[in-house]
């Protein structure tokens, strides 16, 4: 039976800081999917929060196969069995299969994947995500506290640095000075930088303040769009530009001729005022090359109880519900570009 369980790898390798309830919470796994933190970097150390009793417990809930700790209709991976979520028999990583072996919760090695999510300061205020337009200048010290905290203790073993989960990595002062005056010699194990970005910054006169060794290692991006319309996308990216999107995408297109990049995706949160937009989504993608991501409409406290019903189209109580279900029976969401998320699991039960 060992040979058929899952084993998943984020709470062996990614470190997560994030604003919560106070800035600097750090968890090992996307908050949406595993909610449980394991410490806050401005209290503690790198080390005292990546092996801290909280961090034990949910490494152990990985080995044993309950994956208690886990929110299976929110995370795509558990429903997709898709890396970081892999059978134990088909882990090839050195390190990720002495930690079964040996059933590891106390990890020899720092974290590998550091996702920033600690300013939530961006250039637009989508309403799945805030009610105004953020910039953090009132927290400034304290993200800058938690930033070179991460700096100073958790990068000698860092492969990824995400940036970010929580704003724009080119609408935030902080995260933009950081891309701007980083330096690869002070991330020796560096492979990749991640880029999450709405992309109305990503121009060709604000890529060029991004050192040439930095930019060499932006191996992905993903651009968070949520539309595929010009009416749409000004509904749920308030303050942006469909058209100026377009330029820019056009862009981004371009710099795999610069820049070996393994994958660049622009994602969707579906919800009722777009779901019928997700064909013409994937037909946006190719256009450019990219790829596409589905994800499902999560409420972190814009809605009211009503309207979150109102626009989370997923679920079964939904009126256009029926709709939703048909529409993804499309023969265009079996191209090979496209991931549906955590829709997958919808899809499924309804196959």
């Amino acid at each position: 039976m060992e040979n058929m369980q899952l084993f998943c790898s984020k709470p062996f390798t990614w470190f997560e800081v994030i604003q919560g309830n106070d800035i600097g919470e750090v968890y090992v796994c996307c908050p949406a999917w595993l909610d449980t933190p394991i410490g806050n970097l401005r209290y503690q150390t790198v080390n005292e929060i990546w092996n801290s009793q909280k961090a034990r417990e949910i490494r152990h809930s990985i080995h044993d196969g309950s994956f208690k700790y886990c929110n299976r209709s929110r995370c795509p991976f558990l429903q997709m069995v898709l890396k970081p979520v892999e059978r134990i028999k088909d882990v090839t990583d050195v390190e990720l299969k002495a930690s079964i072996e040996k059933q590891l919760t106390v990890l020899p090695y720092g974290p590998r994947e550091i996702n920033c999510s600690y300013d939530r300061s961006c250039n637009l205020s989508c309403p799945s995500c805030r009610t105004e337009v953020i910039i953090e200048r009132k927290k400034k010290k304290h993200i800058l506290e938690v930033q070179n905290k991460i700096c100073k203790e958790a990068l000698k073993d860092a492969q990824l640095i995400y940036i970010t989960g929580s704003g724009d990595p080119f609408g935030s002062p902080f995260f933009r000075k950081w891309l701007q005056t980083m330096k690869k010699r002070d991330m020796p194990r560096l492979e990749r930088l991640h880029i999450h970005t709405n992309a109305q910054l990503w121009t060709p006169k604000m890529w060029k303040t991004i050192p040439g060794e930095i930019q060499q290692i932006v191996k992905t991006a993903e651009i968070s769009i949520d539309a595929a319309s010009s009416e749409t996308y000004s509904k749920n990216r308030r303050g942006g530009s469909f058209e100026r999107l377009l330029e820019n995408l056009k862009f981004i297109s371009t710099l795999h001729e610069s820049i070996p990049m393994d994958w660049v995706g622009i994602s969707m949160v579906v919800q009722e005022n777009n779901f019928r937009e997700m064909p013409d989504f994937v037909r946006l993608s190719k256009r450019f090359g990219f790829g596409v991501y589905f994800s499902k409409l999560v409420d972190w406290g814009t809605f009211t109880k009503d309207e979150f019903t109102h626009r989370a189209v997923h679920l079964p109580s939904h009126p256009r519900y029926k709709e939703f279900i048909a529409l993804l029976k499309d023969k265009i969401f079996y191209d090979p570009l496209v991931c549906l998320g955590n829709l997958t699991e919808i899809v499924t039960c309804k196959a």
